[in-house]
């Protein structure tokens, strides 16, 4: 994609952002938007748009000089008398009914402006690859040995049960399908996992050295830790362009407020209507919730065991950047996920995520698959999103570069661990005894338990 910007961001391929899917660049960059549309199979009515943006400022010209002549006129009442001051007050009347059949023309239009300008994605980078859907994928690398069992391997759900660490019927019973309940040691190694995603995030040691490894020019600053809320208004989840529609759980009682599909839900906004200091950036945050998800057209679709539920638990991170700084921030942070997968042993692949299977935010996706021995083959357990400024516009997050020029944040967003990383313990660290052996990583922070064993109770 071409683009025209600030001479200051020298050869960024990013340097327009700050104008990416602002309504003047979709003017003036309308073919370059409509085949991004086309690459992320979006369907979206771009024309129309710009028919809409035609008429929005039209309106909002006519309504600007109305106003201006009426606040002018109003002015002069106070110092005309007779039938010149009533003239003026005829004028006044008249100017404030077509003000009034203005505004209410622009609201209309501006409602269906703002919907397709959400419906527009997010323009990609030049190394992401075309296609339908993940099979187009490409697979950058693979790291570690897939295990080669003197037995056949079972699936998660079959060793949960055997080991009575984890029970879907009861779940099933009291809160429907896609649910769980984790039990014993399970329990312990997910906390165990969330926990050694914290101390590995905050350590600058190890950002130092993934920094270094990957040859970038980047700050070593630890991220945060955060508990975020569980909840978000709608109309802030909306505007960071996030799960919606059928995939979000809303509140009966609260028209504007729902439960969060990911930790970013409300850790992107955390900076929303603010503006930072250059120096202060990046900001990073290793957030921990509860995820909720409908998972709306799944029906059948990984039912067994907690692959694909209704609620789990997740450890995220969020940064925000400045534009320069923005794509190397998500190389580290791809870094620092593949260090923790290698930190556990488990084999994996790195994928570059084409368009067909990016979301309407995306500049960039990686997603991390590891190997699941019980399914034989590999599964997502990590995703990597780099948005450029599409999500700060909507929330207003800004920051002041050292010459004072106001700037969008650029977001990154990535999973440190969910409950598929359990799984993927699960499955690959099985002995021929129907029992897990826990990785060496985790087991400082299990009490030195070595061996996952049934529950006793």
């Amino acid at each position: 994609m071409s683009c025209t910007g600030n001479s200051t961001r020298g050869s960024n391929p990013l340097a327009s952002a700050q104008l990416m899917l602002d309504p003047k660049f979709i003017r003036d960059n309308l073919e370059e938007v409509k085949e991004v549309a086309r690459k992320k199979r979006v369907n979206v009515d771009i024309d129309r748009f710009v028919v809409l943006d035609k008429k929005r400022r039209s309106l909002q010209g006519e309504l600007n000089r109305k106003r201006a002549k009426q606040n002018l006129a109003t002015k002069k009442i106070s110092k005309s008398e007779g039938s010149e001051k009533e003239g003026m007050i005829t004028e006044v009347s008249g100017l404030k009914s077509d003000i009034q059949e203005l505004k209410k023309e622009l609201k209309s239009v501006l409602e269906e402006w703002r919907q397709i300008l959400m419906d527009i994605p997010n323009v990609i980078s030049s190394k992401m690859p075309e296609g339908d859907g993940d099979e187009d994928n490409v697979t950058i690398k693979t790291w570690g040995d897939i295990p080669n069992f003197d037995f056949k391997p079972k699936t998660h759900e079959v060793l949960g049960k055997e080991l009575d660490i984890l029970d879907t019927e009861k779940a099933a019973e009291v809160s429907g399908s896609r649910f769980y309940y984790l039990k014993g040691d399970l329990v312990l190694l997910q906390f165990a996992l969330t926990v050694f995603a914290f101390e590995t995030l905050t350590n600058e040691n190890i950002i130092k050295q993934v920094i270094k490894e990957k040859g970038l020019n980047l700050s070593s600053k630890p991220f945060v830790p955060m508990l975020p809320p569980v909840m978000v208004k709608e109309t802030v989840q909306s505007a960071i362009h996030r799960v919606l529609g059928d995939q979000t759980y809303k509140i009966k009682d609260e028209e504007n407020l729902n439960l969060v599909a990911s930790a970013e839900h409300t850790m992107a906004p955390y900076h929303m209507n603010e503006v930072l200091n250059e120096s202060e950036l990046p900001k990073r945050y290793i957030g921990y919730s509860t995820a909720f998800r409908k998972e709306a057209g799944t029906y059948g679709k990984d039912m067994k065991g907690f692959f694909r539920t209704h609620q789990f638990d997740k450890s995220e991170m969020e940064s925000f950047t400045t534009t320069e700084t923005g794509e190397e921030e998500q190389e580290m942070i791809v870094g620092l996920q593949e260090y923790m997968v290698q930190q556990l042993k488990l084999p994996y692949r790195l994928q570059q995520i084409c368009t067909g299977d990016t979301g309407k935010p995306d500049y960039q996706q990686y997603d991390i698959e590891c190997w699941f021995p019980g399914q034989g083959k590999y599964r997502e357990t990590h995703t990597s999103d780099y948005m450029t400024d599409y999500q700060a516009r909507g929330i207003r997050s800004f920051y002041k570069t050292k010459n004072d020029e106001k700037k969008l944040l650029y977001t990154n967003d990535a999973t440190a661990f969910a409950g598929r990383q359990i799984i993927a313990i699960m499955e690959n660290y099985q002995t021929k005894e129907g029992e897990i052996i826990v990785p060496e990583a985790l087991r400082k922070y299990m009490g030195g338990k070595e061996k996952i064993t049934k529950t006793k109770n």
